[in-house]
C-alpha cells in the first residue's frame, strides 16, 4: 500500500461515529499536508494515526497499512 492507498483509506473511516474522531480528522489533515508538500513518510505516518483514532490497532484496515509502513 502505497501513501496515497493510505490517506485514502484513511479517509474512507472519517465521520464513522468513532470516539477520537477529531483526532483522526487532524491527522488526516496532517497526511494530506505532508504529501502535498512531498513528505510521504511523515504523510505514511499521520495517515496510520489517522487510522489508529477512527477504526483502533486491531481494524484490518489499519493492520494492512501498518504492515506497509513497517516494511
Amino acid at each position: 500500500m502505497n501513501t496515497r492507498e493510505m490517506i485514502t483509506l484513511a479517509r474512507k473511516h472519517i465521520h464513522n461515529g468513532a470516539a477520537m474522531e477529531s483526532s483522526a480528522l487532524l491527522c488526516l489533515t496532517d497526511a494530506i499536508t505532508w504529501y502535498d508538500e512531498g513528505n510521504y513518510k511523515a504523510a505514511a505516518i499521520s495517515a496510520e494515526r489517522s487510522l489508529s483514532y477512527s477504526v483502533g490497532v486491531f481494524h484490518k484496515d489499519y493492520k494492512r497499512a501498518i504492515l506497509d509502513l513497517n516494511n
